[in-house]
């Protein structure tokens, strides 16, 4: 008999115990075979994160942690895991005893012990990085609405506003955006209004031109509306490839083209 097997439940236990307790992360054991597949053991670290003493959770299932923030198809992913008998990762919204919300970490294996099976959880906090990560999307969503609304005035005519000053950067943004939406809202005539650009001699006017051939390709027309004399000037002698603008002092004036033409 090998010195595993001489080792006696108790002595066992404790020292899944101290392997436990002396992880850096909240872990616990569930026991499936049991109704409602309770906890059967946490860690300290458990307690620290949760707030929840070991007393407090044993015998409960850890839905307990779950709440109104909680991704429902997470939660479901995690139940179709269990039944399964399949380990998972996921990261997903829970709940501290004192209602505090945190981004959990979670990873659960299943593991056989003379064939009985039980379920080990570990839970990491990683409410930090995921804030984190929100709050960057956020500002992007709003730098990027910032910088180029698209808005739509008539079923098949969209403008947008040019403010501040165009890098390549931002030329690449434009037709992207532009792009995607005349695609996605089968747009037939779009307006660029600079009266809000910052001119400078570095900006690459010649853009504009490659934004009326990618429009062109896809069926649409491309008007430039706040065009001033000096910047009408800017644009004569910039043309490229023997191609004009169409190009208006106002947006009204545009859409007066435009209906005049009759194609709204």
């Amino acid at each position: 008999m090998s010195y595993i097997k001489q080792l006696t439940e108790t002595v066992q236990r404790q020292l899944i115990e101290a392997m436990l307790d002396g992880s850096r992360v909240g872990a616990l054991v569930t026991d499936p075979s049991r109704e409602d597949n309770p906890i059967i053991h946490t860690n300290k670290v458990f307690g620290t994160l949760t707030g929840y003493t070991r007393q407090e959770v044993m015998g409960r299932n850890c839905r307990f942690l779950q709440g109104e923030e909680t991704d429902k198809a997470a939660i479901m992913q995690v139940r179709r895991a269990i039944a399964e008998k399949q380990p998972i990762t996921i990261v997903m919204k829970n709940y501290k005893k004192d209602g505090k919300l945190f981004w959990n970490r979670l990873s659960i294996r299943p593991i056989t012990i003379e064939k009985a099976t039980y379920f080990i959880g570990t839970l990491t906090d990683v409410s930090v990085q995921y804030r984190q990560i929100e709050e960057l999307h956020t500002k992007d969503l709003e730098i990027e609405q910032l910088m180029l609304p698209i808005m739509k005035i008539f079923d098949n005519l969209a403008a947008v506003s040019l403010i501040g000053q165009m890098s390549e950067e931002r030329f690449n943004l434009l037709i992207m955006k532009l792009s995607d939406y005349v695609h996605a809202q089968d747009i037939d005539h779009v307006m660029i209004d600079i009266t809000g650009l910052h001119w400078q001699e570095e900006t690459p006017i010649y853009r504009f031109f490659e934004i009326k051939e990618v429009l062109q390709l896809m069926g649409s027309r491309l008007y430039i509306t706040g065009v001033s004399p000096i910047i009408a000037r800017k644009l004569a002698m910039s043309k490229e490839y023997n191609q004009y603008l169409t190009t208006f002092a106002s947006v009204q004036q545009a859409i007066q083209y435009i209906q005049a033409k009759k194609m709204l």
